[in-house]
């Protein structure tokens, strides 16, 4: 039975590193004073939305674990992801997302508690209202139950993106929406608890998939009370954010993961 602090995972879809110094972002401001914290991490090919976060969650690239687009195809590959290794170890697990394709990150039994809006593409919500959505449902979970790990997605500024351009004044003001529901949903996290803000990939003009710059580089932040403020200066792909959520729960990665812890 894991005993340590919890481990909360946010991923904002599509956040480009560059727009957190045009946006008005205090709470990632705030985190990032004491954080372990890159700009220049990399993502996988494809940079699309699926395949980056399947690799995240199970440590490997697409041409391992089969998944190359917006659709589930990883059938084949049997290691644990993240989710599943907490899960293993006697933790409890939570997921709050608003994309419902992110339903096979984890093995079916692994999540003590799944909760899925699915409408951060929805054209009849106001900008951000989605997320805003997702933080309410989860706020309430989170000092109620004793998490280990917590995964919170929010997943308007993707949207935001294709539909008015990344860098656009809609897509700067959802990322500072994004900002407010991260404030708010660390109200309700434990004072303990290592945080990790993530993406899945950036984007460009109105689309992303490439591998250009603006697509490939995400931010990675990392804050806890037991880590050193700093910059990671070390290559860093998206392919870390397992094992490193792995040994800040005291956990082994499994021998398949590529990635490597970055604490």
């Amino acid at each position: 039975m894991l005993t340590i602090p919890p481990t909360v995972l946010i991923l904002v879809d599509g956040l480009r590193p560059d727009a957190l110094s045009v946006a008005d972002v205090p709470t990632i401001n705030k985190l990032l004073q004491r954080s372990v914290h890159t700009f220049q991490a990399r993502t996988v090919v494809p940079s699309v939305t699926l395949p980056c976060i399947t690799s995240i969650f199970l440590g490997v690239p697409p041409e391992i674990h089969g998944t190359v687009g917006n659709y589930w195809n990883s059938g084949d590959w049997q290691a644990p992801g993240i989710i599943d290794l907490v899960k293993q170890f006697g933790g409890k697990t939570a997921a709050f997302y608003n994309w419902e394709q992110l339903r096979d990150i984890s093995r079916p039994g692994s999540l003590d508690i799944s909760i899925c809006l699915n409408h951060a593409e929805s054209h009849d919500l106001p900008l951000g209202e989605s997320d805003k959505q997702v933080v309410e449902i989860a706020s309430p979970f989170i000092p109620s139950s004793h998490f280990e790990f917590i995964f919170v997605y929010l997943g308007c500024l993707d949207t935001v993106g294709h539909r008015h351009g990344w860098m656009s004044t809609e897509y700067l003001q959802t990322l500072e929406n994004a900002d407010l529901c991260i404030g708010k949903l660390l109200k309700s996290v434990p004072a303990a608890a290592h945080v990790i803000i993530a993406s899945d990939h950036g984007g460009h003009d109105h689309a992303h998939g490439s591998e250009v710059p603006e697509d490939m580089t995400v931010p990675l932040i990392i804050s806890g009370n037991r880590l050193k403020p700093g910059q990671l200066v070390s290559p860093v792909s998206v392919l870390d954010i397992a094992p490193t959520a792995a040994s800040l729960l005291g956990l082994k990665a499994p021998k398949e993961w590529m990635g490597k812890s970055l604490v």
